[in-house]
């Protein structure tokens, strides 16, 4: 009997391109989970957050990044993801730990990712995001919703001239087309 192994397809099959010293990469994850904050139960997810994570519970619009790698973040009063990526090991004790105090569900397939740095990358992202970019409204490790080019955004900055963008699966190749085309003509 054949053996047959499971691939997974990534929404823009490892993508990596330089357009005007703009570097443009697929961010590639293993998972993406979302956290959910039960009515009343604040404190509990906090505790529980910090013995998974060993980090707390970041504020609303902001992140951490544990010493595996996982980067969480949270963009509203009772809503927080966890995205794995691949080259970290996310235990298997985690995420039932994470059970116990919040509602998760599996976001993997339904969202893809966009590194994009370089000197001119905000000059970039002006073109298409409505957010001030400065540092000093949108720091290093903050993260905002948002719309790009029509399309629904979660912006995460990574460095002063790096971010993570993103964004539903089903529209991968209108948002990275959008990328591209705002990298041509700055």
């Amino acid at each position: 009997m054949a053996k047959h192994l499971l691939k997974i397809e990534k929404p823009l099959n490892g993508y990596s391109k330089v357009i005007n010293k703009i570097k443009i990469a697929e961010y590639q994850f293993d998972s993406l989970i979302s956290l959910a904050i039960p009515l009343n139960n604040q404190r509990k997810c906090k505790l529980n957050f910090k013995k998974s994570l060993e980090k707390p519970m970041p504020d609303i619009e902001n992140s951490i990044i544990n010493k595996s790698g996982i980067l969480a973040f949270r963009i509203g009063l009772d809503l927080l993801f966890i995205c794995n990526p691949s080259y970290s090991s996310f235990a298997n004790k985690t995420v039932p730990l994470l059970k116990q105090a919040f509602y998760i569900t599996d976001q993997t397939g339904g969202w893809c990712g966009v590194r994009v740095d370089g000197d001119r990358v905000i000059e970039m992202l002006e073109r298409i995001c409505p957010l001030n970019l400065s540092l000093k409204i949108f720091a290093i490790g903050d993260v905002k919703r948002t719309v790009m080019d029509h399309l629904n955004v979660i912006i995460f900055r990574e460095t002063e001239k790096k971010f993570i963008l993103f964004s539903p699966s089903s529209s991968s190749g209108s948002f990275l087309k959008s990328i591209e085309i705002s990298s041509r003509n700055i």
